[in-house]
């Protein structure tokens, strides 16, 4: 199963970089990233079919909630007064204190299906995988 998995992983990872120009990168990006943290964590087959639809859900729920902060201010600085500056400092914390609350929340979800071994291993292995992406978008950069 673990070999089967690397191999998917390793195949989608080149596609991945060939097709990143695509339309449907995100959905290259996101089938990549399933098939790492798969490896990553050793799921079993069971653990997997109860696991991504749960971490699917917190994904989207965390985008939503990055994407609801990001949405509401002007990207030049020098154009805030001080006391806008304050408040988007502000949201700023109650934003990180929600996504705190959403991992809590979803890491006790999580640890019906996995066990806490394996939620280490998955927070390692996001890590590992935006690592990786960068370094993939760097080295892209740097041929051009």
């Amino acid at each position: 199963m673990k070999q089967i998995t690397l191999f998917f992983f390793f195949c989608t990872l080149l596609t991945c970089g060939t097709v990143l120009a695509q339309d449907n990168r995100s959905e290259n990006v996101e089938a990549a990233k399933i098939a790492f943290l798969t490896d990553k964590i050793e799921l079993t087959a069971d653990q997997a079919q109860k696991f991504w639809p749960l971490y699917n859900e917190y994904e989207t729920k965390r985008r939503e909630l990055i994407r609801a902060y990001r949405s509401g201010y002007r990207h030049d600085v020098e154009e805030l007064s001080e006391q806008e500056a304050k408040a988007r400092i502000d949201n700023m914390f109650v934003t990180k204190e929600q996504e705190l609350e959403l991992e809590k929340e979803y890491a006790a979800k999580f640890q019906r299906v996995i066990t806490t071994k394996q939620l280490i291993k998955l927070y390692r292995g996001e890590r590992e995988f935006t690592k990786l992406l960068l370094k993939r978008l760097d080295h892209r950069r740097t041929d051009k």
